[in-house]
């Protein structure tokens, strides 16, 4: 459902729900008759769309619509009328957006996620905003972004980012029928002029980095048996033919003919299930450039091995590969985008699963990189398959390598579920993230990454244990990581422990996988690429 940038003369425009936006009235436009002053309130409401429309200017229900926040107030046109309802969606007072650095990209994408959601369950097969909103929406937000290099552009791709997302059901295992009507056909942006290329690149990347959320979405909320690691493998083979990606995958035996003790560690409890994928997007001409290395972490079925985990903790464990799944939903985003960018992924997937021949604690391990590994908690698996999967990175010579993960539970105590952390000593790489991250709506808080972290994770009888204390126990993984890490390549952890499961639904996402991630990869993508 691509939108449609669609220069047109009003008297033309056809659809089944025209949308509009409304902010709270100020004291002074709280005026209860129709005039200048209430149509002030609404953006995309002028004189194009009143000529498109003139049954909206003496329509009394404008009166209605207070502008609360998301509150969608539906007007119907009379008789048989090309524009049939118009939806106003409210974005709450035009102060709010000052209040904290991401409330105004998050309101529009919200309003964008409510406006889709009741078009849908008004059967509307089409979908049409006036381009003029833009304007006043590019208004409404902060000035923050930094890619943003024409602010009506932002305004659409936060605001077809939400519609895009908000409609995301996952209904794959269930038998009865489907009571959801079908989602819109066609949105399209109608407009004065033939679009800005800048236009035209928004939409694209906001379609392109909601495929990749809905891919991710998906694979996190499957059922773990079906998204097994061979799942994992065929969706990123899947991708690779759809694309013209490389895709290579290694077997648990292949993983412990190359030394990777560590990842072996993880998969002994099922060594049948274990893959470790590579994907590659290689663009002619650009196969001798240093990639962007990504790190997914894709335990697709985590009990804690031995170190079990108590029953009330294993419902979403499920979700364990969240880090490999927004990986993969990169990939989907970039078939879509075409970036001449080389860029790796690599996946060690497995099942973490107590058998007679599972790790122990107290187990011994050698590493990819040589480093022994003293594990003293299974459950602490996460970062033993990372750790060799970093090591593996290294013979890339990346321009930089990101790695992400579902890692900590101290993560989620430390910042609440809201929020994810972000490890690196690389300052660019640190403030790239960060700002990005209250844009776009994946907010990052900076963890510290000191040495004196690393004197806790020593080892009497190894180079390394796997966990430390629990007090710093995000901090202590971060460290163990940064072991298996040149040091001159820019490197950043990401624990999305918090963030990459919804307990209850929110506008942009029902119960369930949240495809945390996915955008923040794109950006970082379209950073380095700029």
């Amino acid at each position: 459902m691509p939108i449609e940038l669609t220069p047109l003369e009003s008297t033309r425009w056809e659809t089944d729900a025209l949308l509009l936006f409304a902010f709270e009235p100020d004291d002074e436009h709280a005026a209860e008759s129709l005039g200048p002053e209430l149509f002030a309130r609404f953006p995309g409401l002028t004189a194009r769309t009143l000529k498109a429309a003139p049954w909206l200017a003496e329509h009394t229900g404008l009166l209605d619509c207070r502008g609360s926040s998301l509150d969608v107030c539906v007007l119907h046109a009379p008789g048989n009328a090309p524009i049939r309802r118009v939806l106003i969606v409210g974005l709450g007072k035009r102060a709010d957006h000052t209040a904290q650095p991401d409330a105004g990209p998050q309101r529009l994408r919200e309003a964008g996620a409510v406006a889709l959601r009741k078009a849908r369950e008004l059967r509307c097969d089409s979908v049409a905003i006036p381009g003029a909103a833009l304007e006043t929406l590019a208004e409404y937000l902060t000035s923050r972004y930094p890619l943003a290099t024409l602010p009506e552009a932002w305004a659409l791709e936060e605001l077809a980012y939400g519609m895009y997302c908000g409609l995301y059901t996952y209904r794959k295992h269930k038998t009865e029928k489907d009571p959801t009507p079908p989602d819109p056909s066609t949105i399209s942006l109608l407009l004065q002029e033939s679009p800005a290329p800048e236009l035209e690149q928004a939409a694209l990347r906001a379609e392109a980095t909601a495929l990749g959320i809905t891919f991710a979405r998906d694979l996190v909320n499957g059922p773990p048996n079906h998204v097994t690691p061979a799942a994992m493998a065929d969706a990123a083979q899947a991708l690779a033919d759809a694309y013209g990606y490389s895709c290579r995958v290694l077997d648990a035996q292949d993983c412990v003919d190359l030394g990777m003790g560590a990842y072996a560690a993880v998969f002994r409890g099922n060594p049948e299930a274990a893959r470790f994928i590579v994907l590659e997007h290689t663009p002619e001409g650009h196969a001798e450039d240093a990639p962007m290395v990504f790190v997914g972490k894709g335990v697709t079925y985590d009990s804690g091995g031995l170190s079990l985990k108590p029953s009330n903790s294993m419902a979403t464990m499920k979700d364990d590969m969240s880090g490999a799944a927004a990986v993969l939903g990169l990939f989907r985003a970039l078939g879509e985008l075409k970036l001449p960018r080389r860029i790796v992924g690599l996946m060690p997937c497995a099942d973490n699963m107590p058998d007679g021949k599972a790790t122990r604690p107290g187990d011994v391990v050698t590493s990819l990189s040589g480093l022994t590994v003293e594990i003293l908690n299974t459950d602490a698996e996460g970062r033993l398959l990372l750790c060799d999967a970093l090591a593996y990175a290294k013979r890339y010579d990346p321009a930089a390598i990101i790695d992400l993960a579902t890692l900590t539970g101290a993560c989620v105590v430390a910042l609440g579920y809201g929020t994810a952390a972000v490890f690196t000593e690389n300052e660019a790489l640190e403030e790239t993230i960060r700002e990005l991250s209250l844009a776009i709506g994946e907010p990052f808080w900076s963890m510290p990454l000191w040495d004196s972290y690393a004197d806790v994770l020593k080892s009497e009888i190894a180079d390394i244990k796997n966990v430390g204390p629990r007090e710093g126990g995000a901090i202590h993984a971060a460290k163990f990581l940064e072991k298996f890490v040149d040091p001159d390549t820019p490197w950043a952890h990401l624990d999305i422990a918090g963030p990459a499961w919804a307990e209850k639904a929110t506008p942009l996402c029902p119960e369930g996988g949240t495809g945390f991630g996915v955008r923040t990869l794109v950006q970082l993508v379209l950073r380095w690429q700029s």
